[in-house]
C-alpha cells in the first residue's frame, strides 16, 4: 500500500467517524427530547388523574389509593427523567454509567411496592393472591437492597482513567 493510499484511508476513516459521531450525538438528543417530553405529558396526567378522583371521592379509601397512585405516577416522571439524565450525560462526556439504572431500578420496586399497597388497601386478598401479593412486595424489597448496596460498593470506587480504584475509608479515630 502507497503512502497516498494510506492518507486517503485515514482521512475516510476520520471523515466516517466523524459523521457517525455527529449523527449519534444528534439521534441521543431527540431521543433525550422525547423523553423530556414523555416526563411532561406523564406529570400533567399525573396531576389531571389525581384531581379528578380526589374531586369524586365517596369513600377514603379512594383517597388513599389516589394518592398512592399520585405518588407512584410522580416516580414514574422521576424514571423517565433518570433516564434522561443518562442521555444527558452520554451527550456531554459520551460515556454511560451504571448508577442512574441502579437509580431507576430502585424507584422501579418503590413503584411495585406501592402499587401492592394501593391494591390491598381497597382490596382483601385472601388466598392465591394474596400469597402472590406477599411474594411481589418480597422481591421488591429485595431488589431494592440488593441495588442499594450495589449503589453503596459503587460509591466507594472513583474513575481514574478507565480504572475503578477503591478510595480509602476516612480514619475514624
Amino acid at each position: 500500500m502507497s503512502a497516498l493510499d494510506k492518507k486517503i484511508q485515514d482521512y475516510i476513516a476520520r471523515f466516517s467517524k466523524e459523521k457517525l459521531r455527529t449523527g449519534d450525538s444528534i439521534l441521543y438528543a431527540m431521543v433525550g427530547i422525547s423523553f423530556l417530553i414523555a416526563a411532561l405529558v406523564s406529570l400533567v396526567y399525573s396531576y389531571w388523574d389525581f384531581s379528578s378522583i380526589i374531586w369524586n371521592v365517596n369513600d377514603p379509601r379512594n383517597a388513599a389509593v389516589a394518592i398512592i397512585r399520585f405518588v407512584s405516577d410522580l416516580l414514574l416522571v422521576i424514571i423517565i427523567m433518570e433516564v434522561m439524565g443518562t442521555v444527558i450525560r452520554y451527550l456531554e462526556d459520551h460515556k454511560t454509567d451504571l448508577r442512574p439504572f441502579l437509580n431507576i431500578g430502585i424507584v422501579s420496586a418503590t413503584r411495585g411496592i406501592l402499587s401492592i399497597s394501593a391494591k390491598l388497601s381497597v382490596e382483601t386478598l385472601q388466598g392465591q393472591a394474596f400469597a402472590d401479593a406477599m411474594i411481589e412486595l418480597v422481591v421488591n424489597v429485595i431488589v431494592i437492597l440488593v441495588l442499594g448496596i450495589t449503589l453503596k460498593l459503587l460509591s466507594n470506587t472513583v474513575d481514574v482513567g478507565e480504572r475503578k480504584v477503591k478510595t480509602p475509608s476516612p480514619d475514624r479515630s
